[in-house]
């Protein structure tokens, strides 16, 4: 049996699983300390381990358990002391305070680095909070942080030599001290052994080999066995990664050699709150995000003539529009502004996929894991919106399962990663695009569209 662990944006899931891929048992938990303002997103590093104490708990891990692994979102920086202990908020992936520094690094190395990446949030660090980076001795992943607190050794996990978190060229060029950043080891290498002392928290026994994780991208590419040119990974939780396989780079997008293929490459766009956009709605009218998702199999599609922009931050690629509900009116309802979301979200992926085709890509199918794919209305919207077959998968959370696979093959229970994703691997149900919606859908994207260009020339 293999434990699988996910450090989410907004919780932590941990899943037991067995050799075949069935979840036997899982258990999710929310964050309770997450604060956003203006471009800052923080969070107390500390709530990372305490929601995964608290799931284990309730998941009562069994003593058969043969490995662990820990992946999960990022980049988010852990800012840690001498003795390991947070000396400032942990900065997610949405945070953009780093922005000057950013355009300081793009400039000298020639090449565009982001705002939210490990190196530029620790010259902000440096150049604003003297006396916080005095202190500063390491600077951690989440899932890298977790991975001490169980083990005693922090190592960064990386899916691949050619897929880091920093890299040396970003840290000479920011004169910063390259002890600070961990020793890396790929997916699936051992990283340490469960300490005994973490019985009582955890509910592990001691003596676990935990093995090198990857970021949540690269665990839902192995979920969905998503490493066959043409096909889509749609990693669709919080933010959503639109991941594709291909025999070439894509000039535009961000491209690296594929983790899990050396004849293929991975390229990704990002949509930064999609799922996130339905949690922020749930919020507002007290229900929970799933209300809202049977809310919206009551309105038409189109949702009435409403329209959603689901760019509620920053984003990561080329939109640079805000969010908008356009078109409302009093004859809109709660059931309008659901469908709308879901429709809002699926166009935005339509336009990233619509980028990949001007570059001469063709697309096989999407494979959709996360918490979005659990709406079977969701999944068919996508297909309606994108003309793409969508393939669900049986355990949802895919993220939780790319972990275990990792813990299966570092294990010894399969041969190579890739063997381990094949067989845990298990597509659900397919959605084909539905014709007879096909051209209000196209007409809704049209709109989308027109409003994205509208705005970003508003602003």
């Amino acid at each position: 049996m293999y434990l699988g662990i996910d450090i989410g944006t907004t919780s932590v899931k941990a899943g037991l699983f067995t050799h075949d891929g069935d979840l036997v048992r899982s258990a999710v938990n929310r964050y309770r300390q997450f604060r956003s303002y203006e471009s800052f997103v923080e969070m107390n590093p500390e709530a990372f381990w305490l929601a995964l104490c608290e799931a284990l708990r309730e998941l009562k891990p069994p003593p058969e358990i043969s490995g662990i692994s820990i992946g999960g979102h990022g980049p988010s920086p852990v800012f840690l002391g001498a003795s390991m202990e947070p000396v400032a908020p942990s900065v997610l992936w949405m945070n953009r305070r780093a922005e000057r520094e950013a355009s300081i690094l793009s400039d000298l190395l020639g090449r565009d680095v982001q705002p939210s990446w490990y190196v530029p949030q620790t010259m902000w660090l440096r150049n604003h909070k003297h006396e916080i980076f005095a202190r500063l001795r390491k600077v951690a992943q989440p899932m890298d942080y977790v991975a001490w607190k169980l083990t005693g050794s922090l190592i960064a996990s990386v899916a691949s030599k050619e897929i880091l978190p920093w890299s040396d060229e970003e840290i000479d060029a920011a004169a910063l001290d390259p002890n600070m950043f961990p020793e890396h080891r790929v997916m699936g290498e051992l990283i340490g052994y469960t300490e005994p002392d973490v019985l009582d928290m955890t509910g592990l026994r001691g003596g676990i080999p935990v093995f090198a994780g990857a970021p949540d991208f690269v665990e839902a590419i192995l979920a969905t066995a998503s490493f066959e040119k043409g096909v889509v990974c749609d990693k669709a939780g919080t933010s959503e990664g639109i991941e594709l396989c291909w025999d070439s780079p894509i000039e535009g997008f961000y491209t690296a050699p594929h983790p899990l293929d050396e004849n293929l490459w991975h390229t990704g766009a990002s949509l930064s709150t999609t799922g996130l956009s339905m949690e922020w709605m749930a919020s507002l009218v007290s229900k929970h995000p799933w209300e809202l998702a049977e809310e919206a199999e009551i309105a038409p599609p189109g949702s009435g003539g409403l329209i959603f922009l689901p760019y509620l931050s920053h984003e990561r690629h080329s939109i640079s529009a805000m969010g908008a509900m356009v078109n409302i009116s009093l004859n809109h309802g709660l059931s309008e502004v659901s469908r709308a979301i879901m429709e809002g979200c699926a166009c935005a992926m339509r336009m990233v996929i619509d980028r990949f085709k001007e570059k001469g890509v063709q697309i096989k199918e999407v494979r959709t894991t996360g918490t979005q794919s659990i709406s079977r209305l969701w999944n068919q919207i996508k297909a309606d919106i994108t003309g793409l077959p969508v393939v669900s998968q049986r355990v949802l959370e895919g993220e939780m399962l790319g972990a275990a696979m990792i813990a299966a093959y570092g294990s010894g229970g399969y041969h190579s990663i890739q063997e381990a994703s094949r067989c845990m691997s298990h597509p659900d149900e397919r959605f084909e695009p539905d014709g007879a919606t096909g051209d209000m859908i196209l007409e809704q994207f049209r709109r989308v569209a027109s409003c994205v260009s509208h705005i970003e020339s508003f602003k």
